[in-house]
């Protein structure tokens, strides 16, 4: 499903965006940047938002057993692929990859079955990291790709449904 397509369907639904990373360790914020962004911003409507830091599963009953009907967890991933480039699609389209693509693996892992016990749609909305070193800030590439998102993500979830209609 292409990203902005999936993104506009989900802004019209009952959909929880999380927020996974550390804030200590550079580009692994990367989510929580995004999702911090969101929670400042977010309007009436169907979309919640939260920051789970590096602990989902701490949290993922709670996403489970919520209101919304997907859930898009947005994460630093490392999937060998270019600095600050975006991947979205089903999480467990992720789960069935062998390799290291998110930076919270395994957390991922088990909170994906628990949210798909509990009939929740879940997606990945990953950026591609260079730098999970100690220390703060995003680097400069993966801070573009993640402002990018943030207004992308935030023009859809707070625009009017009419808006939505007429723009296509």
């Amino acid at each position: 499903m292409e990203f902005i397509t999936a993104i506009e369907r989900l802004a019209r639904e009952k959909t929880c965006f999380v927020g996974m990373g550390n804030y200590f360790k550079r580009d692994d914020a990367v989510g929580l940047y995004i999702v911090d962004a969101i929670r400042e911003r977010l309007g009436a409507g169907p979309v919640t938002a939260m920051n789970v830091e590096d602990v989902i599963e701490n949290y993922v009953f709670s996403i489970a057993q919520g209101d919304a009907d997907n859930v898009v967890i947005v994460d630093a991933v490392q999937a060998g692929g270019e600095e600050g480039s975006v991947i979205f699609a089903g999480l467990d389209e992720f789960n069935e990859m062998n390799g290291n693509y998110s930076t919270h693996k395994l957390a991922l892992f088990l909170s994906g079955k628990v949210l798909a016990e509990h009939d929740k749609k879940t997606w990945l909305l990953g950026v591609e990291v260079r730098d999970i070193d100690f220390g703060e800030g995003l680097s400069d590439k993966v801070k573009q790709s993640a402002d990018s998102l943030r207004d992308i993500l935030l023009s859809y979830i707070n625009c009017d449904q009419k808006e939505l209609v007429y723009e296509h």
